[in-house]
């Protein structure tokens, strides 16, 4: 009897595995359609695969979702530039440094 008891704990194990493995690649698809900007409609059709196929699903939008466009060197340069502007606007010390 011990034998059945050790092989149906490893198959609780591994089964929670698998479904962590699972909920973690779920989660990680379905934030990702959202924050990807899509249509309502895109969203909605990439979730009803997404929970109908609850491991192929997620694997298809992944493989096949358009990657984040990269940051040209341009616009980089630009995003700095207006830090450095922003900065330069900005007093020394701050508001709170003696002001009344």
């Amino acid at each position: 009897m011990t034998i059945l008891a050790v092989s149906t704990f490893f198959q609780v194990v591994f089964a929670s595995m698998l479904v962590i493995a699972v909920m973690i690649l779920w989660v990680a698809a379905i934030v990702d359609v959202f924050r990807s900007g899509a249509s309502g409609w895109k969203i909605a059709a990439i979730l009803v695969l997404i929970l109908i196929l609850p491991i192929v699903g997620p694997l298809l939008y992944l493989a096949f979702r358009k990657p984040d466009p990269a940051p040209t060197a341009e616009e980089v340069y630009m995003a700095q530039a207006d830090l450095h502007r922003e900065a330069a606007r900005r007093p020394i010390g701050g508001p709170g440094m003696g002001a009344q």
